[in-house]
């Protein structure tokens, strides 16, 4: 149990918890966004639109953050189309992807809502692809990032 999850109010002064070595290199959380190689990846979104994924090189593991030459990681936002008090459903479709869904952010705004866990369900409609820990106050319009391991197109989330 982390500070942020017993106290949600502190998200207004630090940043959640993250794996740097979920995320592409030199990503770094902010309180409401994360930047991957100091490019806000909600500005990103609102250039691009959802669903949208932009690649960094990975992570070499137990490195301390040294970036991989070979191998690559996505961030995927996506956002929400609707919500629930359990569900999600995203305008992405990540469902065959290796989303790392322990790491998903809320990005665009502060909440200070307790994290509950939401059923997410893609842009198909199928049935639940995953199970994310997000702030209870999820609602339409809401933007969230997943990194992924990998490098994947905007094809494979769409």
């Amino acid at each position: 149990m982390t500070l942020t999850a017993l106290l949600p109010t502190l998200r207004s002064s630090i940043p959640s918890p993250f794996d740097s070595a979920a995320w592409p290199a030199g990503s770094v959380p902010t309180l409401d966004d994360v930047t991957v190689r100091a490019m806000s990846v909600g500005r990103y979104a609102d250039i691009c639109g959802t669903p949208c994924e932009c690649t960094g090189p990975a992570v070499i593991p137990a490195s301390g953050g040294v970036a991989s030459a070979t191998l690559s990681t996505t961030v995927i936002v996506a956002t929400v189309v609707d919500a629930t008090p359990d569900t999600l459903r995203l305008d992405a479709c990540p469902a065959g992807l290796d989303v790392v869904w322990r790491e998903a952010r809320l990005l665009g705004r502060v909440s200070h809502a307790y994290d509950e866990p939401f059923a997410v369900i893609d842009a198909h409609g199928s049935e639940a692809c995953a199970t994310v820990a997000l702030p209870g106050d999820v609602r339409v319009g809401d933007r969230i990032a997943v990194p992924c391991p990998g490098c994947h197109t905007l094809g494979e989330v769409r």
